[in-house]
């Protein structure tokens, strides 16, 4: 399976030889078939690489950050949420939150 990094340096090297996103998808395609990124990708991509945009990682962008999935995280909100069991959500993210220390 190809991974993103991958595919971009493939269409980076392939707009950097003059192809256009239609004859990058096209060679993608014969070469790595259904796993290929869709066309629009392609067209997002070669339009980057022609702004000037060269790296082959996504820039950082705002937004709700992840939560880390350990097990320490999910005792501590278990254990509020238990303890005030008949509560409302907005009391329950309301309350003193111990997983956002």
């Amino acid at each position: 399976m190809m991974n993103k990094i991958e595919a971009r340096s493939v269409i980076k090297i392939l707009h950097l030889k003059g192809n256009n996103a239609r004859q990058i998808h096209n060679e993608m395609k014969a070469v790595y078939g259904n796993e290929s990124p869709s066309y629009d990708t392609f067209v997002r991509w070669k339009r980057n690489f022609q702004s000037g945009h060269m790296s082959l990682t996504d820039e950082p962008r705002a937004g709700r950050p992840s939560i880390k999935d350990d097990l320490a995280m999910v005792k501590k909100v278990e254990a509020v949420i238990l303890d005030i069991r008949r509560s409302t959500m907005e009391r329950v993210m309301a309350e003193d939150q111990p997983w956002k220390e």
